[in-house]
């Protein structure tokens, strides 16, 4: 589930803009615009976020009678975030009169044309194909209480098995609590471990704590290979910054999460505030565990990772939103 919203607003003399939106291949909304004009979408599962906006309407004899004829796009919302149009917004001037057909970065559309933005192609998809046979997790892959899933912050580098966060929060709860971290990991290999633990083993409560949501996975020639955050094949991504990433996967999630729900318990949380924050803006904050900030905490001996007094609070407040222990 995905919901778009749109503000725009026209100023005009004596004839208002035509404006068409498409979404994806499909076309959500034809008509006039005079004057404000909020618009709201439900729109289904993509991968590639595009929207075009195609603005119509100022002939010759407005342009001779030097009339206004303005659509601006004022605001584009996706899942509850606020995307960055005037900075990723491009206007294709088409089919006016006197003028040649150009492009410009703008949210005023003073000609006839398409307005459009993109987002980085963003999906959950991975593969888990024979990974838990060679992963080294904490725990071995079985039925318990509750399961956790996550990067090395949940696997615990430089800490001992009893230091981590599920370890600390199987001392609270008095309940099995495994620990599936994977060091490296991302939201594509964690997704889609999840959904193997799923279809072979049971659980009452699955606890996901996800790293930066640029770390992915992605197909090249036909393999999988792991995107970290400063990869030359982030870039895009990183220009267009953490909002465009989590609108973008925020449905997707959300969605997964549902079916998730329908078997067993699930919560997510992040140890990256500023996203955090964005996740809480969406759909999903239904789902979402409580934040602990680690900057004020001791490191593990590496300086990155977060240290055991880290993880003995954060499985207190973890057993504390679960209402254990």
């Amino acid at each position: 589930m995905n919901l778009l919203r749109l503000s725009l607003e026209s100023t005009y003399d004596s004839s208002p803009p035509d404006c068409e939106i498409i979404f994806c291949g499909k076309s959500l909304f034809k008509g006039k615009i005079t004057g404000e004009t909020n618009l709201e979408f439900t729109v289904g599962d993509f991968d590639n976020f595009d929207l075009k906006i195609v603005k119509t309407g100022k002939t010759l004899a407005l342009v001779e009678n030097n009339e206004k004829h303005i659509l601006r796009i004022v605001n584009v919302n996706l899942n509850g975030i606020e995307l960055k149009i005037k900075e990723h917004g491009l206007f294709h001037t088409r089919s006016n009169p006197y003028v040649k057909d150009n492009t410009a970065q703008t949210n005023q559309l003073h000609l006839n044309g398409i307005w459009t933005l993109n987002l980085p192609e963003r999906t959950i998809l991975g593969d888990v194909s024979n990974r838990p046979d060679k992963t080294e997790f904490r725990n071995n892959l079985q039925d318990c209480d509750i399961a956790c899933f996550g990067c090395s912050q949940t696997w615990g580098s430089c800490l001992s098995a009893n230091e981590t966060w599920p370890a600390r929060l199987q001392e609270n709860a008095n309940l099995s609590v495994m620990n599936y971290g994977v060091r490296g990991s991302n939201i594509n290999e964690i997704t889609s471990l999840v959904d193997h633990y799923i279809e072979n083993y049971k659980t009452d409560t699955i606890l996901i704590y996800l790293p930066h949501s640029m770390r992915r996975t992605i197909k090249i020639n036909g393999e999988w290979k792991r995107i970290i955050l400063y990869d030359a094949m982030t870039r895009d991504l990183i220009l267009h910054g953490s909002e465009h990433s989590i609108a973008s996967l925020s449905g997707k999630i959300y969605n997964w999460l549902e079916n998730i729900s329908s078997k067993t318990r699930v919560y997510f949380g992040t140890y990256h505030r500023s996203e955090y924050e964005l996740f809480k803006q969406t759909q999903l904050k239904k789902y979402m565990m409580p934040f602990l900030e680690s900057s004020h905490y001791p490191k593990a001996s590496d300086g990155c990772h977060h240290g055991p007094e880290f993880n003995q609070d954060l499985a207190k407040i973890f057993a504390e939103f679960l209402k254990i222990g």
